[in-house]
């Protein structure tokens, strides 16, 4: 007997299933329970229809709680409760309809109340669209049937015997109950489905929470490092410059000015990204407009240099920046050191722009004269071609009218 019990208590809890949405969830639920409440109040209904109206009123009963049965036999083995609701909803609007046109001889009180149980299933569990479309139908049928059958029906309610009237209460007392059961279920469910996504947002706000504050521990200590390398890079820059202070050949001390000025380029950049809000982002037109200022002085330039940055990028990756701010050292640097002659109304020009989805393009231009260098593997161009072939970039070069270098090259945000 314990075992009976047991199964039967297992038969009304519905097999766990997987979804993706808690609401689908709720609805597998409520229409597995639905079943379970429309094979007991049928199988109770059809017996009741059969000794108070005969066997031809309990027909459609009976056939209704057969197709409940199947139903929740499906429904229990496959999970697939979406086909039986919209099954059974097809099922039972046919059914309401043949009861009420095909059976003539018996009032139909309680199929406006199979109507509207039908309708409130079809918006628990189907959707908005097919239970407005239902209800449509249904509404038609009932309210076309008593406006041609209203006397008929009249005379048949007014002559029912004892026993039908019996019946006739149970039938809409039944009606009633399935329709406070749907009802209550559809809340049930429905607050069960909220508290389990209030669950799942607790624990993705939790698990946003923690991501979020291992971000700013990692994006302080990537700070730091920058601002480490900045500090270091710096004290490289100060060695050389110490340094070349002890020299006395010229080339020599060029030699470490050039290298003391890329060296600054690459301390520069750790400069900013510490002082970025974003690591990945940094204000490239304040970058350049520095790092021309810092060049000038280290080669002690004393006439003016006019410059015009425009950089209409927002976000470029470390990688990229870095061989950017090195070749446009050696082309400034280059610049300063051999265009211009008069030194008088000298400018430069930098334009870094998109030229397609994924393609950028880096322009490079000064207004001096163009001359041609004494070695052609000097290491300021070897340099530059070195640096344009590890970003897989092409290099592209004229000096008439102008002086101008054109790299074109793939974003790479890392």
């Amino acid at each position: 007997m314990m075992n009976l019990l047991q199964s039967l208590y297992r038969l009304t809890t519905p097999p766990k299933r997987v979804f993706d949405d808690y609401f689908d969830e709720a609805r597998y639920i409520l229409s597995y329970k639905i079943c379970l409440f429309l094979i007991f109040s049928l199988s109770i209904l059809s017996v009741v229809l059969y000794f108070f109206y005969g066997p031809i009123y309990s027909i459609v009963t009976f056939t209704g709680f057969i197709g409940v049965l199947v139903s929740f036999l499906f429904i229990h083995r496959t999970g697939h409760h979406e086909r039986f609701a919209l099954w059974f909803n097809l099922f039972g609007g046919v059914l309401c309809l043949l009861t009420l046109f095909a059976i003539d001889d018996q009032p139909h009180i309680s199929d406006g109340l199979w109507m509207i149980i039908n309708i409130i299933f079809a918006f628990n569990t189907i959707s908005k669209k097919w239970a407005s479309f239902i209800a449509i139908v249904h509404g038609l049928s009932f309210s076309g049937f008593f406006l041609f059958n209203y006397n008929h029906q009249i005379h048949l309610i007014k002559y029912l015997n004892h026993e039908q009237i019996v019946g006739t209460a149970i039938n809409v007392l039944i009606c009633f109950f399935i329709i406070f059961f749907l009802c209550w279920q559809n809340v049930k469910t429905t607050q069960y489905a909220q508290r389990q996504l209030n669950d799942a947002k607790t624990v993705l706000q939790n698990q946003y929470d923690i991501i979020n504050k291992q971000n700013i521990e990692k994006t302080a200590m990537l700070k730091e490092i920058h601002h480490r390398v900045k500090n270091n890079l710096q004290v490289i820059i100060s060695l050389l410059r110490l340094q070349s202070r002890e020299l006395e050949n010229e080339e020599a001390i060029l030699k470490f000015r050039d290298t003391t000025s890329r060296v600054l380029a690459m301390a520069l950049i750790h400069e900013k990204m510490y002082q970025s809000e974003e690591l990945s982002k940094i204000n490239l037109d304040d970058y350049f407009n520095i790092l021309i200022n810092d060049i000038k002085e280290s080669y002690q330039v004393e006439f003016s240099v006019k410059a015009n940055i425009e950089c209409k990028v927002d976000n470029l990756g470390m990688k990229l920046i870095v061989h950017i701010a090195l070749n446009f050292n050696e082309l400034f640097s280059n610049s300063l050191k051999y265009a211009f002659e008069s030194k008088e109304h000298a400018e430069i020009n930098l334009k870094i722009i998109e030229r397609t989805d994924k393609v950028f393009c880096l322009e490079y231009s000064d207004n001096g004269k163009w001359k041609t260098p004494e070695r052609k593997d000097s290491f300021g161009l070897e340099l530059i071609h070195i640096l344009t072939e590890q970003i897989d970039g092409v290099l592209e070069f004229s000096h008439t009218p102008i002086t101008k270098y054109t790299i074109y090259f793939n974003n790479i945000l890392n």
